[in-house]
């Protein structure tokens, strides 16, 4: 039983139903649309009670963008918070029969273990494939510590190691595979209860907008050990004997065991097959690396036949080149501002075709010549005749990527104090 309050089991029950409806269905391919359409109503209800009930301009977003920590979420979830409070009221006045809710237990725990253990399965596979963190971009390379935001700070520093992140990523995974078994839920809610916490420490600590959801997958493993939380109690804290655990379902037979087990892992195998097949994808793409990839220091840059001085005031002068996207060429200037733009390199034609994010009429193309080492470009950009010579920088050029690991260490290297002097 996950509580014996049956007041509390009916209100975490239509929470979390809320929470997760559609699930499972939305876990098949060409099934999105049932998600696509919940949301659109959603989106009509919350837009109306920002609106008319709590006074807020239209402008608050109800489109994707990557946060779940929008005005618009803390509103859903209020909203959701007040129908599960009021379906409460409404099922418990209305069951007057002195129910034990077994089965409903019993079926609440399936959809919490079903649901936590997909979104752990999907999380940790995204670790080990190295694809949430990604690798460190040339521009995090060059900003200081004191103008990156806390989440950049941390997905750097998450990102950097590489075996930190398959660490966490195979913890999220044999954690979330655990919980589809019956006997090893316990020891897969155990696992990813510290994993999970660590993220919702980093999530609120580091203003990670994911702050709502993790926070709710903690709920759910925390749902999930709650019928051991005697025995787990007993055990660890009062260092007294455990009870026997019957892990049988109250309605089960071989032949309910033989066709739940092969739903089940069927279940399994397509969120495994779907997921991997989603991550190597993405994977793949990230490998594409564009020509000319690098990052490139402005040594020389001319513009209408005058040199350019490298003054940190400067808002014109390039300071550094990225390319480390397909189709995007990213320009730093001196006084550290960068914007970006589209592009197309012809490595035959040794011409690079640069077209403006916001008005695709001003198309402007370079000449660029090559080596390991340099690149140059020269052309008309934005009105001015330029050319600059750059030379390439490597990633063991900078310190975070170069040193490595040392199993010995004869001085402690946080800081290079002899710098003082």
């Amino acid at each position: 039983m996950v509580t014996n309050n049956k007041i509390l089991l009916r209100f975490l029950v239509l929470f979390v139903v809320l929470l997760t409806v559609p699930f499972p269905l939305n876990t098949f391919p060409k099934l999105e649309f049932i998600s696509e359409s919940i949301l659109k109503f959603y989106q009509k209800i919350i837009t109306w009670l920002g609106e008319n009930i709590f006074n807020l301009e239209r402008s608050f977003s109800i489109n994707q963008t990557g946060s779940g920590d929008k005005t618009f979420d803390y509103l859903l979830l209020l909203f959701l918070l007040i129908i599960t409070v009021f379906g409460t009221i409404v099922w418990s006045i209305a069951d007057k029969k002195n129910r034990n809710y077994e089965n409903l237990n019993y079926w609440f725990l399936v959809l919490v273990r079903y649901y936590l253990g997909y979104f752990m399965i999907y999380y940790g596979l995204f670790k080990i494939i190295p694809i949430q963190f990604g690798e460190i971009n040339f521009w995090k390379m060059l900003q200081p510590y004191g103008e990156s935001s806390p989440m950049g700070l941390a997905w750097t520093f998450l990102g950097h190691s590489k075996g930190y992140s398959l660490f966490i990523g195979l913890s999220e995974f044999i954690g979330g595979i655990f919980l589809f078994h019956k006997r090893t839920k316990l020891l897969g809610a155990l696992i990813l209860i510290p994993v999970i916490v660590n993220i919702v420490a980093i999530n609120f600590f580091f203003d990670v907008p994911v702050k709502i959801f993790s926070s709710l997958l903690l709920l759910m493993a925390i749902i999930v050990i709650a019928p051991d939380f005697k025995r787990l109690l007993n055990l660890i804290i009062f260092n007294k004997p455990t009870y026997t655990v019957n892990f049988a379902s109250p309605f089960e037979t071989k032949k309910w065991v033989l066709w739940t087990n092969i739903v089940k892992w069927l279940f399994v195998l397509s969120i495994l097959y779907n997921t991997i097949d989603l991550t190597i994808g993405i994977h793949k793409t990230r490998k594409n690396k564009p020509e000319l990839f690098g990052l490139y220091e402005v040594t020389t840059f001319v513009s209408n036949e005058d040199t350019i001085q490298p003054l940190l005031t400067d808002d014109k002068r390039w300071r550094y080149i990225f390319i480390e996207y397909p189709n995007t060429i990213q320009f730093s200037r001196m006084d550290k501002s960068r914007y970006g733009l589209n592009s197309e390199i012809d490595t035959l034609k040794k011409q690079i075709k640069l077209t403006e994010f916001k008005d695709s009429t001003q198309v402007y193309l370079l000449n660029f010549k090559k080596t390991d080492s340099t690149l140059n470009i020269s052309g008309i950009f934005r009105q001015d005749t330029i050319f600059c010579k750059t030379k390439r920088l490597d990633l063991k050029d900078f310190r975070l990527t170069s040193r490595g690991f040392n199993w010995i260490n004869e001085h402690f290297k946080f800081i290079d104090f002899e710098t003082f002097y």
